[in-house]
């Protein structure tokens, strides 16, 4: 079973076009109706979905790390820019090295740029 990704507002949709280019199974908040919904919101439809959310935004690593752990998988992509492009880098990044694909992401937090990556 191919893995749900979900991306947050903070990154651009193209990102699901990407994602969906390297073979994976992608969504965006706007494309469930929730752009605009509390980040918590977000999660719970997430943890319901078996998704995986990919954010730039902070919060939702804070989110995971002290009432989420392990209930569900979440991408926290730290680049300097929020150019597509740059956040291409850094799934790709990931993709290359296997981690998108792993079921250890399914419950994991992951914090990458385009060229580190740390898993918790």
């Amino acid at each position: 079973m191919k893995q749900l990704f979900l991306v947050d507002e903070s990154l651009s949709p193209n990102l699901v076009i990407r994602l969906k280019e390297l073979g994976y199974i992608a969504k965006s908040v706007r494309d469930i109706k929730l752009k605009g919904a509390d980040d918590i919101d977000i999660v719970k439809w997430a943890i319901k979905n078996n998704a995986v959310i990919i954010a730039g935004d902070l919060d939702f690593g804070e989110l995971w790390y002290w009432h989420y752990h392990g209930k569900l998988g979440m991408i926290i992509l730290r680049v300097k820019s929020y150019k597509v492009e740059l956040q291409y880098e850094a799934i790709k990044f990931l993709h290359d090295n296997k981690v998108l694909a792993g079921k250890r992401i399914r419950h994991s937090l992951v914090i990458s740029t385009n060229n580190r990556y740390r898993i918790r």
